[in-house]
């Protein structure tokens, strides 16, 4: 995306007498460049001690740009300059975050009700179906009849989830046309967004979390690292009156830390499942991602990391996903690992990696996609021998192509644990594993 620029004055909230003049340069999602005249600090402003002031952080910065836009920059690094024999400093500062549309004290500061994001997988995950396309008569000359019906707000919304009290998830099915100059160059678009909705208000940083969270659920389901392009939030005090009705001001959010989308092709055959094939357990395993639970959090992470190879394998990707499935089978296969154990024999030795190994295959022995072959000694000896550094490699330790087999079926195994913590039954599971065209289960 190209770079937006934003002219106009710009202060601290704790002087708001001082304002200066700058540019603001936005390259979304990477570079939030300030460049003032002058310095918020007016003691060493157009002296030769400016440049020894070195690096400032300003917690925030307050601005309104030329078209009245308020904005709010966080967490700002700033380097001060002096050139040469100009009677003014001049200082440019980087921030990591920025909200153009409102004013915020900080990102903790409760203010909103309402986020949307637009996140591209989301759109074929569950199809918006709000444009229809008609072939006319071809032999007769014919065309294409493109049909937008805007359907009312409680239509729109589909999967609406209350995962709190306060707080609920939805997705919502949407379309824009544009007629472009004099119609020569119409547009259609159709998608579908995600909307999380607060009974009180949150501050930026809580629905960011929560934005972050089901963005890591449409990875898990798509399998591809995904981000959104657009995220949007909205305040109960930040509005146009029209007549008695009350218009909010969408205020725009935008980060330099968060993941990018990705810019591999979407290819939906690829996804693990989609939302029609999970639109009954759909509720229940959304509520149980959101859950805050420590035990799981770590797992969830793990998953994540062990998407893509980004371009490259090597021991660190199997590692991810054996520490994965170990931690799952510690913290959530107690009592399978404790049948195990009575299973084997009187005075049997084992190591502990290789029980909780064992515990999970058997408790997918029914689950086709699992290799019950599969050789847990040398998954053992494998990770014992890459994790530990070990001067002297076991027999059964595998390095490069073996070593990448062996992490195609944990992952495998890892998608059906958590596939399990969301509360899919084996059944439901491999009704999962074997309609998806993903190649990890071709």
């Amino acid at each position: 995306m190209e770079a937006i620029e934003y002219r106009g004055l710009w202060w601290l909230a704790s002087n708001t007498n001082r304002k200066l003049a700058g540019v603001l340069t936005c390259s979304p999602s990477e570079e939030f460049k300030l460049e003032l005249i002058g310095t918020f600090n007016e003691e060493y402003d157009g002296t030769i001690l400016a440049p020894l002031k070195g690096t400032q952080i300003e917690s925030v910065i307050l601005g309104q740009s030329s078209d009245g836009s308020n904005i709010t920059l966080f967490e700002c690094a700033c380097r001060i300059s002096h050139k040469g024999c100009a009677e003014f400093s001049t200082a440019v500062y980087k921030a990591r975050s920025i909200a153009i549309g409102l004013h915020l004290a900080s990102l903790n500061e409760k203010r909103f009700f309402k986020a949307y994001a637009r996140i591209p997988e989301l759109s074929y995950w569950l199809y918006p179906s709000i444009l229809q396309q008609t072939y006319t008569d071809q032999e007769n000359g014919g065309g294409i009849a493109v049909k937008l019906d805007k359907i009312p707000a409680d239509q729109r919304e589909v999967a609406k989830i209350n995962i709190s009290k306060k707080i609920s998830v939805c997705l919502c099915r949407d379309a824009s046309y544009k007629s472009g100059d004099l119609c020569f160059n119409p547009s259609f678009e159709q998608f579908t967004s995600l909307q999380i909705e607060s009974t009180e208000d949150m501050s930026l940083k809580e629905f960011y979390e929560l934005i972050v969270r089901y963005e890591s659920f449409l990875s898990f389901a798509t399998f591809r690292e995904v981000g959104y392009t657009d995220l949007t939030l909205f305040s109960k005090d930040n509005y146009n009156l029209i007549g008695l009705q009350k218009f909010y001001k969408p205020i725009i959010i935008d980060t330099i830390f968060h993941t990018k989308p990705c810019n591999k092709k979407i290819e939906k055959h690829k996804f693990i499942f989609d939302y029609n094939s999970i639109k009954e357990q759909y509720p229940r395993a959304i509520k149980q991602w959101f859950r805050n639970y420590w035990k799981f959090d770590a797992i969830r992470g793990h998953f994540l990391d062990s998407i893509d190879y980004h371009g490259s394998f090597s021991y660190i990707n199997f590692l991810i996903v054996i520490q994965a499935v170990e931690g799952f089978g510690r913290r959530f296969m107690q009592k399978q690992i404790s049948a195990y154990r009575k299973s084997l024999p009187p005075d049997t030795k084992s190591k502990a990696l290789h029980e909780i190994l064992s515990a999970v295959f058997r408790y997918y022995v029914d689950v086709k996609c699992i290799d019950q072959e599969t050789d847990l000694e040398a998954i053992a000896e494998t990770r014992n021998y890459h994790s530990h550094l070990l001067p002297q490699k076991s027999k059964k330790a595998v390095e490069t192509i073996d070593l990448y087999g062996l992490t195609e079926e944990l992952r495998k195994v890892l998608i059906c644990c958590i596939l399990t913590y969301l509360g899919f039954s084996n059944q439901e599971i491999n009704n999962i594993t074997t309609s998806t065209n993903n190649d990890l289960f071709g």
